[in-house]
């Protein structure tokens, strides 16, 4: 049984940011390289990043298959939009409906709060995941560049999905 749960503890943070070491590592290093790989875990997957970031209107939430989570995502709800800020599973869960349930419950949230557009950043080298972003029904609306310290940035896509295009295809 697959379930959805809300981060609210020390020890469900904990359980991502375990989550998070072993999904960038085994995703990350081959685009962006170890030492960025390492900076982004400490800067934005560390337990202080994740509990700043659920201080600061960021909802996380893992999922889970028969107990044992498998992966997780962030939103960051907006008057009129809602920010996939993370949305990654575990290579061993990956083609298995995971991400899609993670990103169909995004949508559901859209729906309730009535937002009207979904977005979210992607590496520009992630063609997997872009790949996957267009099948979903996401728009790739241009390149961003953002300057993340210590000498790292990050060269992402855009990808928004609009009311019109809300449902998973």
């Amino acid at each position: 049984m697959t379930d959805l749960a809300r981060i609210r503890t020390r020890e469900q943070i904990l359980d991502v940011v375990k989550l998070a070491r072993e999904i960038w590592t085994d995703h990350y290093v081959s685009i962006i390289g170890q030492a960025q790989v390492d900076y982004m875990l400490g800067k934005f997957q560390s337990e202080e990043a994740i509990a700043t970031q659920l201080a600061d209107r960021y909802e996380y939430y893992t999922v889970s298959y028969n107990g044992k989570s498998t992966g997780y995502m962030a939103i960051v709800p907006d008057a009129d939009m809602l920010m996939i800020s993370k949305i990654y599973v575990l290579k061993s869960g990956r083609g298995q409906g995971f991400g899609r349930s993670m990103l169909e419950f995004a949508e559901n949230i859209c729906r309730e709060r009535q937002i009207r557009t979904l977005w979210l950043t992607v590496n520009k080298n992630n063609t997997r995941s872009i790949a996957w972003y267009m099948r979903m029904g996401f728009t790739n609306v241009g390149p961003t560049i953002q300057d993340i310290g210590a000498g790292f940035v990050m060269h992402d896509y855009r990808m928004e999905k609009n009311e019109k295009t809300k449902k998973s295809k």
